[in-house]
């Protein structure tokens, strides 16, 4: 059966509109980082104290009391971090202290480097003594009961650094959807010699390992029997089948109607979109997704990004892959008539097109750093804002450089 292409827009708006069960559940902090790392918060996060929760300490020098013109102070004690002074400091005396250490109330901190770094007593320039400077209060950078991290916070270093600072013992988080993979094709991992390597599925694989999604992988042959049999497997412990390859025009291209076969109901099949035109998603009535990605490398990146990633979010609170208005650094002009979703690299100032083959030429995107949005027949001045999406699972600029590489130009769906 033939179904209309639909436009990017009103493919999302498919995805977007389909009802989705989220669940949740406690995981301690105590859990190893692979457990942790990449979950989604399912509920906001508060700290449990001030922060700092004393009046702290930013520099190693000294403490003093004020008084008057006096720059000579007796030097009472020492404190370190973890420590707590006991007693008070009596105008004209100070307190040797250390970076992080408690500051008691009333006293001003003056960095070593202004003093002659005195032990019973200690010389301050007269310029560094001024009220009340060098510490951190109490409560300035958040107070008792202020959200730190919010619903649908995907955790990280930095997130999880913050979680532990706010005194979170467990966090809850959205239960992640089962993903599993099928790659489709005789001529996947054959050893003749028109075989081709399956590096679709380490993608997808590595890509879910990045969102925190487990994953499953298997391989179908172009045999109704096989993909039928890999296909229920997959779909008897996943919540999202993605299958790779088999979704277009071919006499081998079976997943659509087997699909249906195992009563799945389409809801999209072509997308106007460059690559991925061929893009296959369907339902069945037990709530599994199927997501038939096109087979060329650079078209299961690109429909992985706008698709997958957006359907596991489903699954977390409708978190979605972010996308940033970037500059062009060069001017770039668009003829096709499918919205194109273009390779990318970060350039000092702006993002920059890269040279490709076609949606074949995976070596070319893996040396990008996301893919920029461009409309059908635009053209875009060097300055111009383009939206930008960062590959997921990929620190922009570190990728292998490409010496020498002239691409013999090509074009493909």
């Amino acid at each position: 059966m033939l179904y209309p292409m639909l436009s990017f827009e009103e493919a999302q708006a498919l995805l977007a509109s389909e009802s989705v069960d989220t669940r949740s559940e406690s995981v301690p902090m105590t859990a190893s980082l692979g457990e942790l790392m990449g979950r989604v918060l399912a509920q906001p996060l508060a700290t449990e104290a001030d922060q700092p929760s004393f009046d702290r300490s930013t520099m190693d020098g000294y403490a003093v009391h004020l008084d008057g013109d006096t720059t000579r102070f007796r030097v009472m004690d020492t404190v370190i971090a973890g420590q707590k002074f006991q007693g008070s400091i009596l105008p004209g005396q100070a307190i040797r202290i250390m970076t992080g250490a408690p500051c008691p109330k009333g006293l001003t901190v003056v960095p070593v480097e202004r003093t002659d770094n005195g032990e019973g007593t200690v010389q301050i320039e007269t310029g560094a003594l001024l009220p009340s400077k060098n510490i951190a209060w109490q409560g300035q950078d958040a107070k008792r009961g202020d959200v730190i991290l919010g619903e649908g916070c995907r955790l990280g270093p930095t997130t999880l650094s913050s979680a532990a600072m706010a005194g979170a013992e467990t966090l809850t988080c959205f239960v992640p959807p089962r993903v599993g993979v099928v790659t489709t094709g005789d001529e996947i991992g054959s050893s003749g010699p028109a075989g081709v390597r399956n590096s679709n599925g380490p993608l997808l694989g590595a890509l879910c390992t990045a969102l925190a999604v487990p994953v499953e992988r298997r391989h179908a042959k172009d045999k109704e029997y096989h993909l039928r049999q890999m296909l229920q497997e997959s779909q008897a412990s996943s919540d999202i089948i993605v299958t790779v390859g088999g979704v277009s025009m071919g006499t081998r291209d079976l997943v659509p109607g087997m699909a249906q076969e195992l009563g799945f109901k389409t809801l999209f099949h072509n997308v106007s979109m460059k690559p991925g035109k061929p893009v296959f998603m369907a339902r069945h009535g037990d709530g599994t997704f199927f997501l038939g990605l096109p087979g060329n490398p650079v078209s299961v990146l690109v429909t992985a990004h706008m698709f997958l990633a957006p359907l596991i979010g489903r699954f977390m609170g409708d978190w979605r892959p972010r996308t940033f208005a970037m500059p062009l650094v060069r001017d770039y002009e668009f003829r096709g008539k499918r919205r194109l979703f273009l390779p990318a690299r970060l350039e000092d100032g702006g993002v920059g097109t890269i040279d490709w083959n076609g949606s074949g030429d995976f070596y070319a995107a893996a040396y990008a750093d996301g893919v920029i949005d461009i409309a059908p027949s635009s053209s875009w001045k060097a300055g111009e804002l383009v939206r930008f999406l960062p590959f997921l699972g990929h620190t922009p600029g570190e990728t292998g450089l490409r010496p020498g590489f002239e691409p013999a130009g090509g074009d493909c769906c």
